[in-house]
């Protein structure tokens, strides 16, 4: 594809988790699946702004009369969550983390941060907002293909978690809510989708250079802004995975040029729509169709539209197999909770005859050009679906639709909801502005670059390929402390310890090693250091913790019995096996007799020792 041809234009917003306390109070930021403690349930109502204005997303989502049912937990959450009470002071070690991440993106502090309320729309904030503070702007990133500026960087609490959904209503869990997040986006720099994927990566790169983003799935958010020539700037919400940024964004540009041919073709039809409505259930009173019958049995109305100029139109198909008509469903779907209807374009079908879409057509008055599009219910459900679905039907006509949009797993997106207005900002009145003074500024350590931390893990003895696994795992700032503290271990031990170990004692073992921590890496790392345990031991040893993380690690050391010996003992087992295996001994059978010594040693001296001991009395 040539994307200088096609005018491809893409920015990023990027949202990444803070490991600290939530943003507006001391209530901690972990996610829990035990059952909550209580339930409340609210409605959301759309109210205009400062500026008098109220925002059409906003309006939108209270169309939809949805209900908002939110969870909690009596000693993780507080009245703050449940908008009960006023935010606390703004947390100021996630300010202070946010300002390094700003340095690292060559940004600019502002010298007063002001807290403001963002329109909130689909239920996740109990207050109908959320708040964020624009710490930094100005910065910008180096990438392959060029640089790509980075034109603001926020610090937010994030939404609440979503758990399920009914088409009235949505529930929410409250431990996310209240998270600190910095969201930063960029300018439309990037004009490649290999360069965004780039740009995401280095991003999320120098993010993590802090040691205090979470990490995880769900922890970092990547949302898409695409546009082409003849097209619209269409927001994708929510791509975790950076290896599918350039399958997503393909598949927009495929969809956004299909929708500006569509457009072309319905003003060359002049299409125009009109919100009158059919009822078509006489038709059908002979008909054949099972779908129908059902429908009249149920007592359900056939409410029709007559669609001027879309014949052929909604079977178009947008991006890979999903065609128009699939479009309008998700888009009818969203605002009234009806999951479909029946159009012409896919018509005789279901048991619907050729007669039946001839008196159809000639009752709605329909030329060839023209299609239709009706809907099984009753009748006021039917035609509000049907209203939204000709809103959407005129937003064809004019072009590419302003959407935010939501990511499928096959990398294809759907409608979520339209892009909000400016009327959705306004001030947060029960926070006070924060300064950002030059002493504060002055105290905050700019964490090391990656290239830079690349060169010292190499000076250190790390491979390349270590090194950068090392840079990129999560064990990152772990590594740097053990390697100061611990100066009688390689760090090439410490680093392929705590990049693979745990991949390898769920291997071996079959454990669940997330009961592993920090501590005791550093407990056994510690035995090591004094020379009471060999390298080999390391795996033995976090294994059994992993299965009974309140032991200390020298506790397992005894009981495993995994104390290190000596050379003098170790040459007395060695005898004493060739002695009991004096045959393969003559016939220097190495790798047998050294599988008879590692069964007895194993964990408590090096390999290579054991190895090189043998070779000697063998010879």
């Amino acid at each position: 594809m040539d994307y200088k041809k096609i005018g491809l234009k893409c920015g990023l917003e990027i949202h990444q988790q803070l490991d600290t306390h939530k943003l507006f109070c001391s209530c901690p930021s972990s996610l829990r699946d035990d059952k909550p403690n209580f339930e409340i349930k609210r409605k959301l109502k759309a109210v205009a702004g400062e500026l008098g204005r109220t925002d059409i997303a906003a309006i939108s989502e209270q169309q939809r009369e949805r209900t908002f049912i939110y969870q909690g937990y009596n000693d993780t959450t507080c009245l703050v969550e449940l908008d009960e009470e006023p935010p606390h002071k703004l947390n100021e070690e996630a300010l202070i983390i946010g300002l390094q991440i700003a340095l690292l993106l060559n940004m600019k502090p502002f010298d007063e941060i002001q807290i403001m309320r963002k329109t909130v729309i689909d239920g996740s904030n109990t207050s109908g907002f959320q708040r964020t503070a624009l710490i930094a702007e100005d910065g910008y990133i180096e990438t392959k293909d060029g640089r790509v500026r980075v034109n603001m960087i926020a610090l937010e609490e994030d939404s609440a978690r979503r758990i399920s959904e009914t088409t009235n209503s949505v529930t929410f869990r409250l431990d996310r809510l209240g998270i600190p997040l910095v969201e930063l986006r960029t300018e439309p720099d990037i004009f490649t989708p290999q360069m965004a994927k780039d740009a995401a990566e280095r991003i999320g790169l120098l993010m993590r250079m802090t040691g205090k983003v979470k990490r995880g799935i769900g922890t970092i958010r990547q949302d898409i802004n695409v546009s082409i020539k003849g097209g619209t700037r269409v927001e994708i919400k929510g791509v975790q995975d950076l290896r599918e940024i350039p399958k997503i964004i393909d598949f927009e540009i495929e969809r956004q040029q299909k929708l500006i041919v569509i457009s072309k073709k319905l003003k060359q039809r002049k299409a125009k729509l009109k919100k009158k409505f059919y009822d078509i259930k006489k038709i059908f009173e002979k008909t054949e169709s099972n779908l129908i019958k059902k429908a009249i049995e149920r007592e359900d109305d056939l409410i029709a539209v007559k669609l001027s100029g879309f014949s052929t139109i909604l079977k178009k198909k947008l991006q890979g197999e999903k065609h128009l008509a699939r479009d309008l469903v998700e888009y009818v779907k969203h605002f009234t909770g009806i999951r479909g209807f029946i159009h012409s374009d896919e018509l005789p079908n279901y048991g619907i005859s050729e007669n039946e879409v001839f008196q159809i057509k000639k009752f709605l008055n329909c030329k060839n050009e023209d299609a239709f599009a009706f809907v099984i219910a009753e009748k006021e459900f039917a035609e509000k679906a049907l209203s939204f679905l000709i809103d959407r039907c005129e937003q064809y006509i004019k072009g590419v639709p302003k959407d935010v949009r939501d990511v499928s797993e096959d990398c294809t997106t759907r409608f979520l909801r339209p892009m909000p207005g400016a009327a959705r900002m306004y001030p947060e009145t029960d926070e006070i502005p924060v300064p950002v003074s030059k002493e504060l500024l002055k105290k905050i350590k700019i964490p090391e670059k990656p290239e830079n931390r690349l060169k010292k893990f190499k000076r250190w003895g790390l491979s390349e390929d270590l090194a950068n696994q090392i840079l990129h795992s999560e064990g990152l700032i772990t590594f740097e402390e053990l390697v100061k503290k611990f100066k009688n271990i390689s760090p090439t031990i410490i680093a392929s310890s705590l990049v693979s170990t745990k991949d390898e004692i769920r291997r071996r073992y079959g454990l669940d090693t997330s009961s592993i921590k920090k501590h005791h890496f550093e407990e056994t790392f510690e035995l090591l250091n004094k020379g009471k345990i060999a390298k080999e031991a390391i795996v033995e040893i976090l294994a059994h913790l992993a299965a009974k993380p309140q032991m200390t690690a020298e506790q397992v050391m005894k009981k495993l019995k995994l104390q290190k010996i000596s050379i003098h003992e170790l040459r007395k087992i060695i005898d004493k096996i060739i002695s009991e295996n004096e045959k393969l001994a003559k016939e220097k059978q190495f790798s047998v007799l050294m599988g008879f010594v590692m069964r007895k040693v194993r964990g408590r001296i090096d390999g290579e020792i054991v190895a090189g001991e043998l070779k000697k009395r063998l010879s």
